[in-house]
């Protein structure tokens, strides 16, 4: 499947070229090369980074396994049916922005020749079988590209996902450190269902590394001795903030490209979409069409953006928890070092990045959809002077 996309963008790029002079045919192709191509990269940096991204994925796991043990019920239960619900949204959400445009391209589009998509292939595709070959390329690369949006964007959304919760759990215990623990979240199944992730993508959750296996080796919850004290319960929290900094900058260099990436693509999709529905017109059902990638379009950069805000919003935070931590009831003396250290560091600025060009916010959101309207601007410029 993933060769039959490699072959059917490049017979996209192709057409592209020879019709660079036809606007509305290279602008046409142009959204769904754009598609086709965000996705390819995504697979093939799932596959090339695939034990990188498993040892990620592990150590979020065990993380979570850890600060689940460390925490108390009352206080992360609410934090749990929250993501409970997101996360089941993430994927849902997914799977019909695949349907969705799944239907837009079988359905909605004209056929070129008895082809699904215009393109250029180096024989005739009006006769038997390279009719029917260039079909089935065709047929492959679009379920292929509805596969990698519903599978690989929901896999890593829900990693970023995992991370924000996290970072709201730590948030709660950092609040509460100077409150007597009544019970422990021993034996806590949280909301990731991690066969789901593997039905995703093929990754095998294997024993790895750790990051710090001396930040591990101290952050360990130790079952046989419930140790209360303000300053314990302290330090603790800030040896998970620093094994979540460490997951949250490894997650940056494997999909911050990729995030950049997805950018680039969900603007050449807004204005190209925008600019054929207004600008060239045609049939009702061309309109709908491109109606459907730019609302797809929108949607799934909006989306990233958002977590990548919420994910902002949760580390932004720590310093106030940390402030109502409940120090002020402790002998200074004793907590004085480890607070003003941890202080120093938790207001360090922890984001997702795309490439090093943008942090993943609704601000960047704002900013993408201002820079395509100047695009379409200019392409229906380009148009009227064509005339």
């Amino acid at each position: 499947m993933l060769i039959a996309m490699y072959i059917f963008a490049i017979t996209l790029f192709l057409d592209i070229y020879v019709n660079r002079d036809n606007l509305p045919i290279s602008t046409d192709n142009g959204c769904i090369f754009a598609g086709i191509f965000v996705v390819i990269y995504k697979a093939m940096n799932l596959q090339f980074r695939q034990k990188r991204i498993t040892r990620l994925l592990d150590e979020a796991l065990k993380c979570t396994d850890d600060l689940c043990e460390f925490s108390e019920v009352e206080y992360i239960k609410e934090i749990i049916g929250k993501y409970q619900v997101q996360s089941k949204m993430i994927f849902y959400g997914f799977t019909a922005l695949g349907s969705i445009l799944g239907t837009a391209l079988l359905f909605f589009s004209p056929m070129e020749d008895g082809l699904l998509i215009r393109a250029k292939y180096p024989f005739n595709t009006t006769i038997s079988p390279w009719h029917e070959i260039s079909l089935a390329i065709e047929t492959c690369a679009v379920f292929g590209g509805l596969l990698g949006i519903i599978g690989i964007d929901s896999f890593v959304v829900m990693i970023c996902t995992l991370l924000t919760v996290l970072f709201d759990m730590l948030n709660v215990n950092f609040e509460n450190c100077g409150i007597e623990t009544k019970e422990h979240v021993c034996g806590l199944i949280f909301i990731y269902n991690v066969s789901n992730l593997h039905c995703i993508v093929n990754l095998s959750l294997q024993t790895v590394e750790i990051y710090d296996e001396r930040i591990h080796a101290n952050i360990r919850f130790n079952r046989k001795k419930l140790n209360n004290r303000f300053l314990y319960r302290y330090k603790t929290c800030f040896q998970f903030y620093q094994r979540l900094v460490c997951m949250t900058n490894d997650y940056n260099k494997l999909f911050s490209l990729s995030m950049f990436i997805q950018m680039l693509s969900s603007t050449s999709i807004i204005c190209l979409s925008g600019f054929q529905a207004v600008v060239v017109g045609g049939q009702s059902s061309d309109v709908m069409k491109f109606g459907i990638y730019l609302s797809a379009a929108i949607s799934q950069l909006l989306y990233i953006c958002w977590i990548g805000n919420e994910l902002n919003y949760a580390t932004w935070t720590l310093d106030r928890s940390q402030w109502l931590s409940g120090w002020n009831n402790e002998r200074l003396t004793n907590i004085v070092k480890m607070f003003t250290l941890s202080t120093m560091f938790t207001r360090r600025s922890i984001t997702l990045k795309a490439s090093v060009f943008y942090v993943l916010s609704l601000e960047t959101f704002i900013t993408i959809i201002r820079r395509s309207y100047s695009i379409y601007t200019l392409l229906n410029n380009m148009q009227v002077t064509d005339h």
